[in-house]
């Protein structure tokens, strides 16, 4: 079971950033609201593909990066950022 399945729910389809993250079955974008509430505890326990939805989900400029080929540090490091710029634009 994935972490996202139960807490970020919310989609923003209308999103520029709505891509998908793999070839076969393309992934909605999550609402920036969700993703600025979203704990530290919560986004340390999520996989390397879970990561890379939330920062695919947030305005940041590596969301358009091949986040495919990124270390799971790195990733959760662009997690977190993603998470304060959600929480900034609001």
């Amino acid at each position: 079971m994935s972490l996202l399945s139960g807490t970020l729910h919310k989609t923003n389809r209308s999103s520029p950033i709505h891509r998908a993250t793999t070839r076969q079955e393309p992934e909605e974008a999550l609402d920036r609201a969700t993703i600025a509430e979203l704990p530290v505890k919560q986004v340390r326990r999520m996989s390397r593909s879970e990561l890379a939805r939330v920062v695919r989900s947030s305005p940041l400029p590596a969301a358009r990066a091949r986040l495919e080929y990124l270390d799971g540090e790195t990733l959760e490091r662009l997690a977190h950022l993603a998470c304060l710029s959600c929480r900034n634009r609001r």
